[in-house]
């Protein structure tokens, strides 16, 4: 862990030194900048081991009023020493005007090795739980203000993905075809989304809230292989403590029901819950978690943040025990892309029980 810390850290400064001039004014005669981080990036998760490639954001604002939120474009690209690859595009697009139109879409085309040590919160480590799976997904939601409550906002939502299991490797919940999805799929679906959103700073929110849910039903009219239903409450809570230190905090749940195929299920762990856990290395129908974090620039363009959470997976509300969450804790590094708009990039160092994780990405994790 020492070592690939300290490349990880190397990889971080230099990845500071090559993106930090790259925000240009495409043209100076207008009000609004479109501007732009390109950088090379290598990192190390439990769920790709070491990874090379780029990414890059290019944000503007539509509109000249001052309460508008950056529109933002994200891609990311990669390739992993273990043959995975993946390449996404994320726009998120905020229009002016009165009926203050948000559009949020995800693209992601990869090939994952994951792990499948079957569903449940005490499931054991198995002898063979590799596999590889294929994916595409679209997902995308378009969402008015409702100009009922201020900041609230209800609209619609299509996801789209095609999953390919492309070796199962001997992992026995697939070759026995024990689980749902243990074969692939298709899930295709309509949803609804109602959220709340203060938040004066999308990159680095303070003294803010944000709330969203969301409903989704996957359906064989849709187009999908399988029928079920997820649903997903998202609540944050950002606390300015002065003096650019921040303590942000976000409940998460996701639940699902109907025939929901595994690789569908709500998973914990990954780059921004549940940090230092293999993303689904447990999975069950219900998923809560919640975190807290400490956010502080102390240096320039430099910063770091403290963070730790709780959570668990379960097949039902009533079977999730306080007492038997898991924990997560851990520290990071930021670097200040743009200091107007406090964008950042990250690396987080994450531990779970007899578990870490290292995270690189660009933006806060919540």
């Amino acid at each position: 862990m020492k070592i690939k810390l300290q490349i990880i850290v190397q990889v971080f400064l230099l990845t500071i030194s090559v993106a930090q001039n790259n925000n240009v004014d495409l043209d100076s005669n207008h009000t609004n900048k479109i501007e732009y981080a390109f950088y090379p990036m290598a990192f190390y998760t439990p769920e790709t081991q070491f990874a090379f490639g780029a990414g890059g954001i290019v944000f503007t604002k539509f509109g000249l009023e001052k309460n508008i939120s950056p529109s933002k474009i994200q891609i990311s690209s990669y390739y992993t020493t273990n043959s995975q690859y993946l390449f996404s595009a994320m726009p998120t697009l905020y229009f002016s005007g009165s009926a203050e139109i948000i559009s949020n879409s995800k693209f992601v085309y990869s090939r994952e090795l994951s792990k499948f040590y079957g569903v449940g919160n005490n499931t054991g480590n198995i002898k063979n739980p590799d596999y590889e799976i294929g994916l595409f997904r679209f997902y995308t939601e378009l969402s008015y203000g409702t100009g009922i409550i201020e900041n609230l906002h209800l609209g619609l939502i299509y996801e789209f993905t095609s999953n390919k299991i492309l070796d199962k490797q001997k992992n026995y919940e697939l070759i026995t075809n024990k689980v749902i999805g243990s074969n692939g799929g298709n899930t295709s679906g309509l949803g609804i989304i109602l959220s709340v959103d203060s938040r004066k700073n999308i990159f680095f929110p303070t003294e803010s809230i944000y709330c969203k849910l969301r409903m989704i039903f996957m359906g064989r009219d849709w187009g999908s292989d399988f029928e079920y239903n997820r649903q997903v409450f998202d609540f944050r809570k950002y606390f300015n403590l002065g003096k650019e230190n921040v303590l942000a905090s976000q409940v998460y749940i996701e639940s699902t029901s109907g025939d929901v195929p595994f690789f569908m299920l709500p998973t914990l762990g990954g780059s921004e819950k549940m940090r230092g856990y293999f993303l689904g290395r447990f999975r069950d129908e219900i998923y809560l978690t919640w975190q807290i974090e400490y956010r502080k620039i102390f240096w320039k363009r430099f910063g770091g943040v403290a963070f730790l959470g709780m959570g668990d997976v379960a097949s039902k509300f009533n079977q999730l025990d306080l007492a038997q969450f898991k924990y997560a804790y851990g520290f990071g590094l930021r670097y200040v892309f743009d200091e107007k708009e406090k964008l950042n990039l990250r690396m987080d160092l994450g531990f779970g029980k007899s578990t870490s994780g290292i995270y690189f990405a660009l933006e806060e994790a919540f």
